[in-house]
């Protein structure tokens, strides 16, 4: 009985995990030359809260990509808490998000930095 129910139940089940596709990160998706580094975790709140308008438009509307995970360096813009920050491009357009100092009054935005 079980021999028979088995393969019944994968060819009910394989098309469903072939409609999950690849996973996707909140509202933007991974470029193609994404790069690691330290990871995306509790970014993507960041990116949707960025002070550059047109990247919240772009993560509302799936239209960004992540470049490069958590990383270092490049200038520090005010209000940051350091040089931590994430690449995320929007439109053809590098954008940088950082983590908000603690400094900022609540409902301040992240600050970003888009070239």
């Amino acid at each position: 009985m079980f021999q028979r129910s088995i393969p019944k139940c994968l060819y009910v089940m394989l098309p469903l995990f072939a409609l999950t596709g690849h996973a996707q990160a909140a509202g933007c998706q991974f470029s193609v030359n994404y790069q690691k580094e330290g990871g995306l975790s509790g970014w993507p709140a960041r990116v949707q809260n960025s002070s550059d308008a047109k990247l919240r438009s772009a993560y509302e509307n799936d239209t960004c990509y992540y470049v490069k995970g958590e990383h270092g360096g490049g200038t520090v813009p005010p209000g940051a808490a350091s040089d931590k920050h994430v690449t995320v491009s929007r439109s053809g357009v590098a954008c940088h998000v950082f983590k908000k100092s603690s400094t900022l009054p609540p409902g301040s935005y992240n600050p970003t930095t888009c070239f």
